[in-house]
């Protein structure tokens, strides 16, 4: 059995959120301190304290013949005006079959420990209180394409089976001055294209999905998909620039319209971006979103993380 190695980080960071969906009605400031990625137990913790909630987590990889690389995290938060978040996750690998499994209890909102998860590209429950659920198993039916099925469960029951495709873009190179008639061109890579299809059913959804994605072999990440179906609709998109700003940045645009969501924030969106300075790195999200009760809300955070060292797990 393996851990995750890493580096211990301690990280800092303060925020404001405002509007009517701001932190459930309740806009203001947010401060954070915490550290992560610290070894012990044969896995790795995390742990922190905002002015909202205090937190710890446990992840740790395992080596499980014949399955292969097995990880498991676990997290629980406690809101300080009452009510406790409690989350889970299972991923692993047996042959071409990929598992994931995850699961959330809570008596608060995500809004209440964290304002801005509301608006995450990847949506999330918004509810005060209940519990929701996911699997996705993926099969890789050959080297280029992989089939998918999964469920949501809790908030908005719902089930996904699709397809995804991929293939590597090239270009021709000039033939250079040595070469011969009848000698094959050299090519190179220009990055990979990526495609999806498939069908999402539950409650209050039933439509087609499809989407596509690049990515250029200079970083930069496109990626589009929507849902159409008889009484629903939805497109979502992101943009990742990668090291936009100098080695080791990142800059990521998206945003999302779902209005057939109902137990999460239907229109969102938002810029993410980092950078090294001072031997840690520095971050930047502003996010913001209209909820199912279409009141508005919006945020900023700025955070800066410092590694303490390497550390190996023993």
């Amino acid at each position: 059995m393996t851990g995750t190695a890493g580096a211990t980080n301690v990280d800092f960071g303060v925020s404001y959120h405002g509007g009517e969906q701001a932190g459930n009605g309740q806009g203001g400031g947010w401060a954070h301190v915490g550290v992560s990625d610290f070894p012990a137990l044969g896995g790795r913790f995390s742990a922190g304290l905002s002015t909202r909630a205090a937190e710890v987590g446990y992840a740790r990889s395992l080596a499980l013949p014949p399955l292969g690389v097995v990880t498991a995290r676990a997290d629980v938060a406690v809101a300080f005006a009452g009510g406790v978040r409690a989350s889970t996750r299972l991923g692993g690998s047996a042959g071409p079959v990929a598992l994931n499994l995850g699961a959330t209890v809570f008596s608060t909102s995500a809004a209440r420990v964290d304002p801005l998860s509301i608006w995450n590209f990847d949506a999330t429950d918004s509810r005060e209180r209940g519990f929701n659920a996911d699997v996705s198993a993926r099969y890789r039916i050959s080297r280029n394409l992989i089939a998918v099925a999964g469920g949501e469960f809790g908030g908005q029951n719902m089930g996904v089976l699709g397809v995804e495709g991929r293939r590597e873009l090239t270009r021709v190179l000039p033939p250079d001055e040595g070469a011969q008639p009848g000698d094959e061109p050299e090519t190179e890579s220009t990055g990979t294209l990526t495609w999806r299809a498939g069908v999402r059913a539950g409650q209050n959804i039933l439509g087609v999905t499809g989407g596509v994605s690049y990515a250029a072999e200079s970083g930069l990440n496109l990626g589009l998909d929507a849902l159409v179906g008889p009484k629903a609709f939805g497109i979502t998109g992101s943009v990742d620039a990668g090291e936009l700003f100098g080695p080791g940045s990142s800059v990521r645009v998206y945003a999302a319209y779902e209005p057939w969501r109902t137990a999460s924030t239907p229109l969102r969106a938002g810029i993410a971006a980092t950078r090294p300075l001072g031997g840690g790195e520095v971050g930047l999200n502003v996010s913001g979103g209209r909820g199912v009760d279409g009141k508005t809300g919006y945020g900023a955070r700025l955070t800066y993380s410092l590694p303490l060292g390497a550390n190996n797990q023993p």
